[in-house]
């Protein structure tokens, strides 16, 4: 009878275990696919102001409201994904990110432009701390840095392929097809991770992540206790690790994106007077540095043991990368500049130290809120970036309110945005309480 029932429970667990990396394949695959879409828009940006005639300030909104959305619904979709299972979100997330990017592929006025932007930013805001607690639910505390790097390195390799592959694709046959076929790719595996998080829930869904490794003890196994969410609510504004959290997500994610996913193609042409693809190669460099910054970030922090002082160092070094391409206005070396990138995207790609604090610090019934408070900081300084670039683009620049591509010394006066927003970012990780495990 005994080795019946282990070999039953070892079974199970060899069936747990296939299913979670299943789980771990599928979100990756999609969270390359959403960085993709995400991305994109930022190696068409002179397209779409000639096609479009809009200013630089108008364009930076499309960008905006997709991040304003995204920022929004951080806490509540932390609340929803706590209480009623971040799979269904997730797979919604996914499916309104294929129908925004099929909407923004098709649109000939600029109005369409926003609506599939802001489509694509309600997807994308039931993406990221969704994975978190997909995640969390099925691997261990031990493992839970270098998983969520790797699915971060997913999402830069799909930030990878939107560069010299879309550059040359787009050269090839214009902006829209691709953005087509990749509307649909994401509707696709939003399909195919329905029938994997959807189907019959699995004991393995619904078990706190210690257990995953002991299925035999299900019966046993502790169940959360969720307060009320005003209770929640309070807690999470009063804690010294949201804001410290807040603050690092704010300076280290929100000025990459805001800038790689608009500006940055269009900095480095009128920079170095390059073309379109030559000019990707920069962004490349960037994807590159987040490719790797994920897991090497999360494989010493998670042998260090701790996340504030690897925190302090990304922090750093993102300022000093700003602050250097700021002061050298788009006129230093290539190769200095090609460091630069690779430095901010290395920052970017490590800012999962804020989940992997979170998750260390923070009880199981108010992680999601946690992280997703966290996150609209950094979706925040993403909002505000691109327009508040735009704007200062087009004040040192007045042609190009009538749609004109802006001087190279108009793109790098608007450096000064996310150089001022990556101190608040070092703000932040000195006030990281310290955690070791």
């Amino acid at each position: 009878m005994t080795t019946e029932s282990n070999a039953s429970d070892a079974d199970v667990s060899q069936g747990l275990s296939k299913e979670r990396w299943a789980v771990f394949g599928v979100v990756a695959l999609a969270y390359l696919l959403v960085f993709a879409q995400r991305t994109g828009p930022g190696l068409i940006t002179n397209h779409l102001q000639t096609e479009f005639h809009v200013t630089a300030a108008t364009l930076g909104t499309m960008t905006s409201i997709q991040y304003l959305l995204y920022m929004l619904l951080q806490i509540p979709v932390g609340l929803f994904g706590d209480r009623f299972g971040p799979e269904r979100l997730f797979v919604a997330g996914v499916m309104f990110d294929g129908v925004g990017t099929l909407i923004f592929s098709e649109a000939h006025v600029f109005g369409w432009l926003l609506i599939g932007r802001a489509v694509v930013g309600l997807g994308d805001a039931l993406i990221w701390v969704n994975i978190v607690l997909i995640l969390a639910k099925r691997f261990l505390q031990q493992e839970f840095g270098v998983l969520l790097g790797l699915v971060g390195t997913g999402g830069n390799i799909g930030a990878l392929l939107t560069t010299l592959p879309f550059a040359a694709w787009v050269s090839a046959v214009g902006w829209r097809q691709p953005f087509f076929l990749l509307g649909l790719a994401l509707l696709l595996v939003g399909c195919l991770a329905a029938v994997l998080l959807l189907r019959r829930r699995r004991t393995v869904g619904a078990l706190p992540r210690a257990v995953v490794a002991h299925p035999a003890q299900t019966s046993t196994a502790p169940k959360i206790v969720y307060v009320p969410v005003l209770q929640v609510l309070r807690r999470v504004v009063r804690a010294r690790l949201a804001w410290a959290t807040f603050a690092c997500h704010f300076g280290i994610v929100g000025t990459y994106m805001g800038f790689v996913s608009l500006w940055a193609v269009p900095f480095f042409i009128a920079s170095y007077h390059i073309g379109r693809s030559q000019a990707a190669w920069f962004t490349l460099i960037a994807f590159v540095g987040a490719l790797v910054g994920g897991p090497v970030t999360g494989v010493i922090s998670d042998r260090l043991g701790r996340r504030r002082m690897p925190y302090l160092w990304l922090q750093g070094l993102a300022v000093l990368a700003w602050v250097t391409m700021w002061v050298g206005g788009g006129h230093l070396p290539v190769v200095v500049t090609a460091l630069q990138m690779f430095v901010l995207g290395f920052g970017n790609g490590g800012s999962l130290l804020t989940f992997a604090a979170i998750r260390d610090q923070t009880e199981p019934s108010q992680s999601g809120v946690m992280s997703g408070f966290a996150n609209a900081g950094g979706f925040l300084s993403a909002v505000l970036l691109p327009v508040l670039y735009g704007a200062v683009v087009d004040s040192a620049s007045p042609a190009s309110a009538s749609g004109v591509p802006a001087t190279a010394h108009a793109m790098a006066m608007g450096l000064l945005v996310p150089t001022v927003f990556s101190l608040v970012g070092f703000v932040g990780a000195t006030l990281l309480p310290e955690f070791r495990h």
